[in-house]
């Protein structure tokens, strides 16, 4: 699975077209200097963070970046976070958006899902029920 840099440039090239002229007109504003970045950093550490709890992800060594999975949820948010501040309106959509993105990375502190693509994980069995080992409770 190949770790992305996810950084202040990174969200400005993925940034929805219309969010960009309200972005253009909001970064005007001196107070917010630098605020964008304090979002993305956010958002990355909150990503870091949940991905360091799960026992199956090797994490990169390199501090600013993000698996490929985590990428479009981690924008979501950002986004989504960065609307509210610029006085965006919220509709249906971007809320629905919103919350499954933070679902997904509240998953990540909890769950022991493999998230690497490439990593062996266990997979549902799906032979009869004769063919199953025996389960039992640890």
């Amino acid at each position: 699975m190949a770790w992305i840099e996810f950084d202040e440039d990174y969200v400005l090239a993925a940034m929805p077209s219309e969010m960009e002229a309200p972005y253009g007109t909001w970064i005007t504003d001196p107070g917010k200097t630098g605020r964008l970045a304090e979002i993305v950093g956010s958002v990355l550490a909150d990503f870091r963070t949940g991905l360091s709890a799960n026992p199956n992800v090797a994490i990169d060594s390199a501090s600013g970046t993000l698996p490929e999975r985590c990428l479009q949820h981690a924008l979501t948010i950002v986004f989504y976070h960065l609307g509210l501040e610029m006085g965006l309106s919220v509709n249906m959509s971007a809320q629905t958006a919103f919350i499954n993105a933070e679902t997904y990375l509240r998953q990540l502190y909890t769950s022991e899902a493999v998230v690497d693509g490439e990593a062996v994980g266990e997979t549902p069995w799906y032979g009869p029920a004769a063919d199953r080992p025996a389960r039992t409770l640890a």
